[in-house]
């Protein structure tokens, strides 16, 4: 091994574990300790901030990081398309902070990378919802706490499916973001089991000075509603390409193709089924019928 091979190393070693002693470093290497201090110093006077401990070895200063100075065109794309789409969704400090990133990265791109990276970059735009999600919002820094600091909250959670606002404490456990949502996820002490609960449903959280010990949560199992619908020929194409989560299969009938679902609540299905109008008639359950039914009279009234 040449010496900048060596000291590139020593290096990747020192950024790896906290200490790293002369004696073993030569080892490693198969060369003399007093070697490895002049490598050492080498690497000191280029700028880069190694510690000699007395009698415990070397380590490189807190916050130092060594630059990914090596990427493929592909790579580099790949880093600067994702910042660009997180730029787009998001807001707070976060779209700043990746901004100073990308800058960072293009500063030590070679000139032949960069350039396939301004190609690829300039010939592709992203159209992302407007509603962007903020990672400095005041309700997700509450949650985060929370979650670090096992801390249970106390919500005000307005439900969906009943229309109601109800108080309750949870433990919780993780954030996720999904199609535009915020969602926390937890063990809900009202409902005695795990739950999601959607972050613009909540009205009002607190922070409590109760701790929790983590459980190990486990999804309880509700039943699924399957619900068969028929679709006109003339809307399938559509249907496909704005599809329901809740799809399962398809399958082709005399005037046209019957599509099967399956829910946990039939309200999952209503509002979605019912944008299509007269080209979907559900064919089972008979509740999800009857429902659909009373809607479109209410409407007929309401429009008489």
């Amino acid at each position: 091994m040449n010496r900048i091979d060596r000291l590139f190393a020593i290096l990747l070693k020192l950024q790896a574990k906290k200490q790293l002693r002369a004696e073993d470093l030569a080892r490693q290497f198969e060369v003399s300790k007093r070697t490895i201090y002049r490598d050492v110093a080498a690497l000191n006077e280029m700028g880069v901030p190694i510690i000699s401990l007395p009698g415990e070895g070397y380590e490189m200063m807190e916050g130092y990081y060594l630059p990914p100075l090596i990427f493929t065109p592909a790579e580099a794309s790949a880093l600067f398309l994702g910042a660009q789409m997180l730029i787009g969704q998001a807001a707070g400090q976060l779209p700043i902070v990746a901004e100073h990133a990308l800058s960072k990265l293009a500063a030590i791109l070679p000139s032949n990378t960069k350039a396939q990276v301004d190609r690829l970059t300039g010939l592709i735009q992203f159209f992302l919802p407007p509603d962007r999600f903020d990672l400095d919002d005041a309700r997700l820094m509450t949650l985060q706490r929370a979650i670090v600091e096992r801390r249970v909250v106390h919500l005000k959670y307005h439900s969906y499916s009943q229309n109601e606002v109800t108080e309750r404490d949870i433990e919780p456990q993780n954030l996720t973001y999904s199609n535009g949502v915020w969602y926390v996820n937890g063990y809900c002490r009202l409902r005695q089991g795990p739950r999601g609960f959607r972050l613009d449903r909540i009205d009002d959280l607190k922070l409590k000075a109760e701790r929790f010990k983590v459980r190990q949560l486990e999804a309880a199992a509700v039943e699924a509603i399957e619900v068969r619908v028929r679709f006109d020929h003339a809307i399938v194409r559509w249907v496909r390409e704005r599809q329901h989560y809740a799809f399962q299969r398809e399958e082709t009938a005399p005037d046209g193709i019957v599509m099967t679902y399956r829910v946990h609540r039939l309200s999952e299905l209503t509002p979605w089924l019912l944008g299509w109008g007269a080209q979907a008639e559900v064919l089972s359950p008979l509740e999800l019928r009857a429902e659909i039914r009373q809607i479109a009279q209410q409407v007929v009234e309401m429009l008489t």
